[in-house]
């Protein structure tokens, strides 16, 4: 299996620019956001990590080959179903503490929408995906592939933990070994980000166990070494 990383731009046909890894496209465009790293992406090829007509098209490409490709509503976000329009009372809007407008994005039972019209008492939401029904073209070009299981890891770690500073890794007969640097194991979403890595170990690279090791280090001890540190300092200036 072939881990890439690549950079992509995606648009509607003949429409705009709705993704890209490229900070500046995305400035150009007006969909950047300060909240995202601007960086490839790592796909493990044919894992379906991204849409299917995308997946299909990283297959054989190697490190440096570009590729416009275009993919229809099939193989891309899918067709745009009725059933996925529905109406929703809008006191369920008022017991949330907010009034909905047209376009609003919304989230109602785990399912994210966005309102299409307000009408008396009733609320039109749509909770088809925004780009279902509609063509994309992609540009691609693959920027690395993966050697081995140590840079495949880190791939994995990108995926999963959005960058891999700080990360260190060991690998002993299919058991991996993983310490998690301080600003990793202090995310909310940490359970579920060394769950999602585990299962993709397994299933992708068939490791036999996943340790994860954390090194909490009393705050306290750390205000003590950062004072002596400082006493230290300021013996020095004197001297």
């Amino acid at each position: 299996m072939e881990f890439i990383k690549i950079n992509y731009t995606g648009k509607v046909k003949d429409g705009k620019v709705f993704d890209t890894t490229y900070a500046e496209k995305a400035k150009k465009h007006e969909i950047f956001e300060d909240s995202r790293a601007y960086q490839p992406l790592s796909v493990a090829v044919g894992e379906k990590q991204v849409i299917e007509g995308l997946d299909e098209a990283l297959e054989g490409m190697n490190v440096g080959d570009k590729k416009t490709v275009e993919i229809g509503p099939e193989k891309g976000y899918g067709r745009k179903k009725t059933d996925m329009v529905r109406l929703v009372p809008i006191k369920h809007f008022k017991r949330e503490g907010f009034t909905p407008i047209p376009g609003m994005p919304v989230e109602i039972d785990n399912m994210r929408g966005r309102v299409q019209t307000v009408s008396g008492g009733r609320v039109r939401v749509d909770f088809n995906h925004e780009l279902a029904g509609k063509t994309l073209v992609f540009e691609i070009e693959v920027v690395e592939k993966a050697k081995n299981d140590t840079e495949k890891i880190g791939y994995l770690l990108e995926r999963n933990f959005a960058g891999i500073e700080g990360f260190k890794t060991d690998i002993k007969a299919k058991k991996l070994g993983i310490e998690l640097p301080e600003q990793a194991f202090r995310d909310r979403q940490l359970m579920v980000r060394k769950a999602s890595m585990a299962a993709e170990a397994f299933k992708l690279l068939g490791m036999e166990s996943v340790r994860f090791v954390e090194d909490w280090v009393n705050p306290k001890n750390e205000k003590k070494t950062e004072s002596a540190s400082s006493k230290t300092k300021k013996k020095q200036a004197v001297d």
